[in-house]
């Protein structure tokens, strides 16, 4: 088709053997784009809400690279920009739904927590339901972020899109001084994701810490690419992975944690675990520490394996079926996540999703 192109996203920092095939992505996306409106509830205090505004975060790169920019710029998305008053901490949370259909639609967003302010923001993303329906269906969401000196930013972010799917979810963001973004990703559907996230801690003592849950079925791929750069003094990071293999389904993790010369005194970690349900699944894991200072503390480590027999055994014997305790440790793993989502509407939505899954 004439309007797909393709680009080559979520690149290693630091490559490693091509034989692999892992340092990066080849990606398809159609470049004829529909003006899809954004459903919003924004607090009426406390927080500014811009619409086709000019980009204000240029300087934030994002997780899967300068081509997502290109094609941003090519289709002419439009961007909504959130930004709180200085020192004013928003209690209700910002809830921005992306409801796609047969057209390819893609957004941009960028959240700014001024200096001593906080907020939390909680992005949903949903597609028709319609099994009959072959041909693919295209959408992404880029969204930049800024945490000033002492400011908080919330970002929760729930797809549950239909398996016609091709979804892109890129993330950049910076920390200033103490400040810190905190980052829930649950992934559920879609026939293949893209996501990346690339976190500038360029202040002294900032932080950045993200929970990425994930539910690979059928044929499903999973493509992740996550950066973590450590610039200021005494700064954090935290990378949590929790996912769900079955099926045929595929996934690749990146993980990169770079302590730059200057961030002396900083600690930074990732952790991955991976429950493989399914015989023909594939799973590939990429965890990278890159070190250009020596006072720091950089950990890494993986649990990547089936469901323990004597957990199966205990389950069974008390009358339920295999398959009914796997779902079972399933669900338990979905609602960890759902329990950090202050919203009792995406909660609903996430067991309706599973239950029609």
């Amino acid at each position: 088709m004439e309007n797909i192109r393709e680009m080559t996203v979520n690149q290693l920092p630091a490559p490693t053997w091509n034989w692999l095939h892992m340092n990066e992505s080849k990606l398809k996306l159609d470049t004829k784009t529909a003006d899809l409106a954004i459903k919003k509830q924004v607090p009426s205090v406390g927080i500014q809400c811009y619409e086709d505004c000019n980009h204000l975060l240029k300087e934030c790169s994002t997780g899967m690279g300068e081509e997502i920019q290109s094609l941003m710029e090519q289709t002419k998305t439009k961007v909504l920009h959130l930004e709180t008053e200085e020192g004013v901490m928003v209690q209700e949370p910002v809830l921005l739904h992306f409801d796609y259909g047969k057209e390819t639609a893609y957004h941009d967003i960028e959240i700014v927590a001024k200096a001593n302010s906080s907020l939390t923001v909680i992005m949903t993303y949903t597609g028709i339901k319609n099994e009959a329906r072959q041909e693919k269906s295209y959408s992404g969401v880029r969204t930049k972020l800024k945490a000033e000196e002492k400011a908080r930013i919330n970002l929760i972010q729930v797809q549950l899109l239909d398996s016609s799917h091709i979804h892109f979810n890129d993330i950049g963001g910076i920390c200033q001084e103490e400040g810190q973004i905190d980052l829930l990703q649950l992934e559920l559907g879609s026939k293949e994701l893209y996501s990346g996230c690339r976190i500038e801690l360029t202040g002294k003592e900032s932080e950045f810490h993200s929970h990425v849950g994930y539910l690979g079925r059928q044929e499903q791929r999973f493509d992740m690419n996550y950066i973590v750069n450590h610039y200021g003094k005494k700064t954090k990071s935290g990378l949590k992975v929790d996912g769900v293999l079955d099926d045929r389904a595929s996934k690749i993790f990146r993980g990169t944690i770079d302590f730059k010369q200057g961030a002396s005194g900083s600690q930074g970690e990732e952790q991955e675990d991976v429950l493989l349900l399914g015989d023909d699944i594939v799973n590939q894991t990429i965890p990278l520490i890159l070190c250009a200072e020596e006072d720091v503390q950089g950990n890494h480590g993986a649990t990547i394996g089936q469901i323990d027999d004597e957990v199966l055994f205990y389950l069974c014997s008390r009358g339920m079926t295999k398959e009914e305790a796997q779902a079972m440790i399933v669900q338990a793993r979905i609602d960890t996540l759902c329990s950090k989502i202050p919203n009792e509407q995406v909660v609903t939505m996430i067991d309706t999703f599973r239950q029609e899954a």
